[in-house]
């Protein structure tokens, strides 16, 4: 960047709060403890701040906090550790951050944020899942389970049950700011496409059922259930289609190897360039149970990539083979669109799941089977622990922190226009500049 203009903490707070009315929705967060000392807006402000500045644990927050510039700027009025990070996060009420989030990506819409990048008019959402963590020893009672076979170091092979949390999230990907809508876990018993439906059965209630007109999805949902509840809120969907659904893929694949290709073309991206070869069809039944007319797109790919090896440049060129099924009209979206449609699901795990994997540091582990909780009294009146929602509470606390460091950057910064800083850069700065200002008078709670 060039002279010695570069993102403050001040503005970032003066935007949040004068476009998302940030301060008045924190007033409305609570834990489970009684009579705190440090109030649950307080924790809110300090998690928020430290992933805004892409801190990657409770103890660089704690050593942070014991520094007064960031204390007075989230009003604390002394300094607190992990341990108070640890009790109130385990019971805090998750409700009102998923409001939060909602009210959030509903100010997005209505100010037009979401209308950048519409495909044929519509805004495109993406729903996949990711496994979080994974533990040998420690559990909690919403821990999933599985057997891991190993060999112990004497090469006897070994049974473990390793302990994981795994968890669904629905995504804008069409817009530049790529907000989370909602985040749904894996229950103990179920699988992850049962969490799916859960979640997308959440969202017009969230939402309403036209906040979003496209779903890009992995072939694990291509299910009955899916393809009827799409159906019912009027949503279109992309979905890759695999072997698991025998039928139909040998229908498919029965018609399009008797023809040639309906499209071809080639494209360029980076190092590599693609030639394909596209099949269209209409009117194949999705299965016994839901004979319902469903339409295939078939893509046989060609990639060359450009390798430069001991000063040589290389080719490397690799096929592959993709099918979807969509509910998507051939007038409004021809088969080439539908197959970039396909494609654009990896930025549900590009721009979402592994920006916040590599950049934010998901998969910590915070709060994993943290026996440090606050009391209730049940109806025998014998005080048990809170249920352990802190993993939860930090992953939409990262969720909103993600939300509006984008939003900050791609729609309201003009430095961010001009010199195209990358995000990891501006919170940066947004962490120097706590350092280098002057403390002030009143802390923006």
């Amino acid at each position: 960047m060039k002279g010695n203009s570069t993102h403050t903490l001040p503005s970032f707070t003066t935007y949040i709060n004068k476009v998302f009315a940030f301060r008045q929705a924190i007033g409305r967060l609570r834990d489970a403890r009684h009579d705190p000392q440090i109030s649950p807006q307080t924790v809110f402000l300090a998690l928020f701040h430290a992933f805004l500045f892409r801190l990657t644990s409770f103890k660089q927050l704690e050593a942070d906090l014991a520094q007064r510039q960031l204390r007075v700027w989230i009003g604390a009025e002394r300094a607190f550790g992990d341990d108070t990070l640890r009790y109130s996060l385990c019971g805090f009420a998750l409700d009102p951050l998923e409001q939060m989030l909602v009210d959030i990506n509903r100010r997005l819409k209505r100010n037009k944020a979401l209308d950048q990048g519409r495909v044929q008019g519509r805004i495109v959402a993406a729903l996949d899942g990711i496994e979080i963590l994974s533990s040998y020893s420690r559990c909690c009672e919403f821990c999933l389970q599985r057997r891991v076979r190993s060999q112990d170091p004497e090469g006897n092979p070994v049974e473990q049950i390793q302990y994981y949390h795994r968890a669904v999230g629905c995504q804008i990907v069409s817009a530049p700011v790529k907000p989370f809508l909602a985040i749904e876990w894996v229950r103990p018993g179920e699988g992850e496409d049962t969490a799916a439906l859960r979640l997308l059965r959440r969202l017009p209630e969230l939402y309403g059922s036209r906040f979003f007109d496209l779903l890009l999805l992995d072939s694990l949902y291509a299910q009955a259930l899916l393809l009827k509840l799409a159906k019912q809120i009027d949503w279109e969907v992309v979905i890759p289609l695999k072997q698991q659904n025998r039928q139909l893929y040998q229908s498919a694949m029965g018609l399009f190897e008797n023809r040639p290709a309906d499209y071809r073309g080639s494209e360029s991206a980076g190092s590599a360039q693609t030639e394909f070869a596209i099949w269209d069809t209409e009117g194949l039944p999705f299965s016994e149970d839901y004979p319902e007319p469903i339409r295939v797109v078939r893509s046989e790919e060609k990639v060359t990539r450009h390798h430069r090896r001991r000063g040589k440049l290389q080719s490397e060129t690799t096929e592959q083979e993709w099918m979807w099924i969509t509910n998507l009209g051939r007038q409004a979206f021809p088969a080439p669109l539908v197959r970039r449609l396909g494609h654009d699901r990896w930025k549900n795990e590009n721009n979402g799941w592994n920006d916040l994997t590599q950049n934010w540091a998901l998969k910590h582990g915070f709060l994993h089977a943290c026996q440090h909780r606050p009391r209730i009294t049940t109806a025998a009146e014998k005080p048990q622990p809170v249920p352990n929602r802190g993993l939860m509470a930090v992953t939409l606390i990262l969720c909103l922190a993600f939300a509006l460091s984008s939003a900050f950057a791609l729609l309201h910064s003009k430095l961010y226009r001009l010199y195209h800083p990358s995000l990891c850069e501006i919170a940066r700065q947004l962490y120097r500049s706590l350092w280098q200002l002057q403390p002030p008078i009143r802390a923006p709670s």
